[in-house]
């Protein structure tokens, strides 16, 4: 089959290589020129495709790279795979799907099987961007062109077989459910159908505002443990002893990424259109949020134990990106911690080697790890444990650690 993949970011590409590796021709297209120049040339800039995958795919004359799709016959299948973030006032933002289905509209012909993989709020498909097609398109959804969602599930950086994750499907109808299925069968091997695309909507949402909240409640429970002198990482260890009904969760710096910090306020949106919204997801926003804060105060009172005013102190933060062994670092809480620490008077340095420099701002300068770096420094303060740290050299060197992630073992290092 000929697939159209929009959005060749941490979603599409991975997907674009696995629907090339499952036989069929891809029309990867990617609006940045940059990624593109970079698909082009066999480049990968994602952790989870290597510069060999795109050689091995583009050689096999299955994976094409383009900017649009004007330039090319219609495809039998489109997927979606834009961002879809939130507004400043945290209400969702279609602008990139809606782009993408301009493109399809332009495209497709009768016959398509259409198929969103972005996160959307449950009822999306249905009211707003199957009649935003057929406006656009002329074609009719359920009659001329088939329309189902099927919500990513990729987990950056994690060592997973990307056709072993089970493929979540629901259509419009029946009909549009059972043409999806046919197609990711192709591609998946364990496919999931459901009774319709909201079901599918508000399953993927389910899953990531559930990680939300249980982070949330370790982060509350994690600050008490501190006042109570009892270590939390240990807590939890504990009681995930437990065989059964128990899933660890520990408190951290904060909650990053693209997906989770967005996702609450997706689904949100839904509950409220319905006269249900949800005070708990309101809560664990409000609580998530805190955390930046709250590890600020932390290496405040840390450095004032030693007798150290806060004025002038030198911090080395590890970790930009917003969960370690990736080179993401949308909505890390690097960010939010550096521009509190910065507002104290402390000067920031953040070293990542997983994140490239660039001109984002920022109130932090980019450094090496380096022994002169963690001497130099006033604290040290680990906020993404990439594997590929020394800690040694942070342990040997530093005058004082603060660790959010729990990766030292010693009481000389002060836990969050």
């Amino acid at each position: 089959m000929r697939v159209a993949i929009i959005g060749q970011g941490y979603v599409g590409l991975p997907l674009s290589l696995a629907v090339a590796t499952a036989g069929h021709t891809v029309l990867a297209v990617e609006s940045a020129g940059d990624r593109l120049n970079a698909l082009k040339q066999c480049r990968s800039y994602i952790v989870d495709v290597s510069d060999e995958d795109l050689r091995e795919a583009t050689a096999g004359g299955r994976f094409f790279p383009v900017r649009d799709l004007r330039d090319h016959s219609a495809a039998d299948v489109y997927l979606i795979a834009v961002p879809t973030p939130t507004t400043e006032s945290d209400e969702p933002d279609l602008r990139l799907l809606d782009s993408a289905l301009a493109t399809v509209a332009d495209s497709a012909g009768s016959g398509a099987l259409i198929v969103v993989e972005s996160t959307v709020y449950p009822g999306a498909l249905r009211h707003h961007v199957a009649p935003l097609f057929e406006r656009l398109s002329g074609l009719r959804a359920g009659i001329d062109v088939w329309f189902a969602h099927s919500p990513e599930r990729i987990d950056p950086g994690r060592d997973a077989q990307y056709a072993e994750i089970p493929k979540l499907i629901g259509g419009l109808d029946e009909r549009a459910t059972a043409e999806a299925c046919s197609f990711y069968e192709t591609v998946f091997r364990n496919v999931v159908p459901v009774s319709s695309s909201e079901v599918a909507e508000f399953a993927k949402l389910f899953e990531n505002t559930f990680r939300y909240v249980n982070i949330a409640f370790a982060n509350e429970l994690g600050r008490a443990a501190r006042e109570m002198d009892v270590s939390f990482r240990e807590v939890v260890t504990a009681a995930a002893s437990k065989p059964y009904g128990f899933m660890p969760f520990f408190h951290g710096p904060g909650v990053g990424g693209h997906c989770l910090p967005n996702n609450i306020h997706y689904l949100n949106h839904a509950l409220s259109s319905v006269g249900r919204p949800s005070a708990l997801l309101t809560t664990a926003a409000q609580v998530n949020n805190a955390a930046p804060e709250y590890v600020v105060e932390r290496l405040v009172t840390a450095l004032k134990h030693r007798g150290q005013s806060v004025e002038g102190v030198t911090v080395l933060v590890l970790g930009l990106a917003y969960k370690p062994d990736v080179a993401d670092a949308r909505n890390s809480p690097t960010y939010a911690i550096s521009d509190l620490l910065a507002a104290r008077g402390m000067q920031v340095r953040v070293a990542d080697s997983w994140v490239p420099e660039s001109r984002e701002a920022g109130s932090f300068s980019r450094v090496p790890l380096t022994v002169e770096e963690c001497a130099n420094a006033d604290a040290v303060l680990l906020v993404t444990d990439h594997d590929d740290i020394d800690y040694g050299l942070v342990f040997e060197n530093a005058r004082l650690i603060l660790d959010c992630r729990g990766r030292f073992d010693s009481p000389k290092v002060e836990q969050l």
